[in-house]
């Protein structure tokens, strides 16, 4: 009979869990991630409060949701230990939104899982926080972070308007497709401003670049206005002169790295919000025109962020081969240095072989007088 195995105590269960435990729990109660993850939840809170600004009398109006972004950004630079920020945070503005604890925890749920998703795609297959430096990458962010995680996230907050009474079950479509492009437009807008700024090591810039970026962002700013902002005259149609932002964003992303080029689309995003907020440029139009305006934005926004990645691909290229070209050519440089010295040195070894023949003839003509010698001093 073989004898049983005594069974464990629960007390000695959970004390060999404990320090299993507490090595998962202790990244995210470390001071500093604390810290973090409080001021991550404020920032949440204040920035979707100007995100709940951007609502219209149009029921059609397509919003910017920069929380998107901004969860999205904190989980590519920190890590999963950030979700405890973007969940407190968005529960405190869905209570705000909803009123209601148990709807507020649910959108805050969807809105973590989207964040999640989306940083785990971007980690896996765009290369995570350098995901902007290669037009593929950029490609890859685009449709796995702001299309695929936005829709899902989109589907499950639209059903739960519809099923909490916010919304009819026939505005679905509607709403899946607003939520959607803006949180799409918020993870293009502020997730590669923040972490190209936040995750990236930058070189100095001179005078004559500082100049030309503020040209730069003065003209784009200046089309801006004009297209976000109250027309300073009759004629300008009513989805302003979107194409002529076009231009400053190509300028963005040849001229300068993707920093400058992600900076560019958010200022692009911030005179939108700016203009949505106040009712201005197509915001306040017919209800087909925000939604125009947002897919704008969106393609715009992801174009330029493929073109500087594309032309930062290039330079870096150009870079190595350059770099490449010029060890060559120490090398061979110094190889026919090597051969140039080999050859002075036999040339001197075969004038001094001469000198000495042509001396040691006329030495031995010298002790026969009358003897013909040869030039190597043999006697024929």
């Amino acid at each position: 009979m073989t004898p049983s195995r005594k069974l464990a105590h629960p007390r000695d269960f959970f004390s060999a869990l404990q320090p299993s435990f507490e090595k998962r729990l202790g990244p995210y109660i470390e001071p500093g991630n604390l810290a973090f993850n409080a001021a991550l939840a404020f920032t949440y809170f204040f920035v979707g409060k100007i995100g709940l600004g951007l609502i219209t009398p149009s029921d059609s109006v397509t919003g910017i949701w920069l929380p998107a972004g901004l969860s999205l950004a904190a989980l590519l630079l920190r890590g999963n230990r950030a979700w405890p920020g973007i969940f407190v945070g968005s529960v405190f503005l869905s209570i705000k939104m909803s009123g209601a604890i148990s709807i507020a925890l649910l959108f805050a749920v969807i809105n973590t899982s989207e964040a999640l998703i989306g940083a785990y795609l971007v980690n896996k297959y765009a290369n995570g926080v350098n995901a902007f430096f290669k037009a593929r990458d950029v490609l890859r962010f685009v449709i796995l972070a702001g299309i695929l995680a936005s829709t899902l996230a989109a589907i499950f907050g639209a059903a739960l308007l519809c099923a909490a009474g916010f919304a009819g079950w026939s505005d679905f479509s509607m709403l899946w497709f607003v939520w959607s492009v803006a949180d799409l437009l918020g993870i293009l807008f502020l997730t590669p401003f923040l972490v190209l700024l936040l995750g990236h090591k930058h070189h100095a810039s001179g005078l004559a670049e500082q100049i030309e970026i503020g040209a730069m962002i003065a003209g784009l700013s200046v089309m801006c206005v004009l297209n976000f902002g109250p027309r300073p005259v009759n004629w300008i149609p009513g989805n302003g002169f979107l194409f002529l932002c076009a231009p400053f964003l190509g300028w963005a992303a040849v001229r300068f790295c993707p920093l400058e080029a992600a900076g560019a689309t958010l200022v692009m995003g911030g005179f939108a919000v700016w203009g949505s907020i106040h009712g201005f440029g197509p915001f306040q139009n017919g209800p087909g025109l925000p939604l125009f305006v947002g897919v704008f934005l969106a393609v715009g926004s992801a174009m330029t962020a493929t073109i500087a990645a594309a032309s930062a691909e290039q330079k870096s290229a150009t870079k190595d081969v350059l770099g490449k070209y010029c060890v060559l050519k120490h090398l061979k440089e110094g190889e026919i240095r090597v051969l140039q010295d080999t050859v002075k040195a036999l040339q001197s070894e075969l004038a001094r072989i001469r000198h000495d023949r042509a001396r040691g003839a006329h030495d031995v003509a010298n002790t026969r007088p009358g003897t013909p010698v040869n030039l190597d001093g043999q006697v024929p």
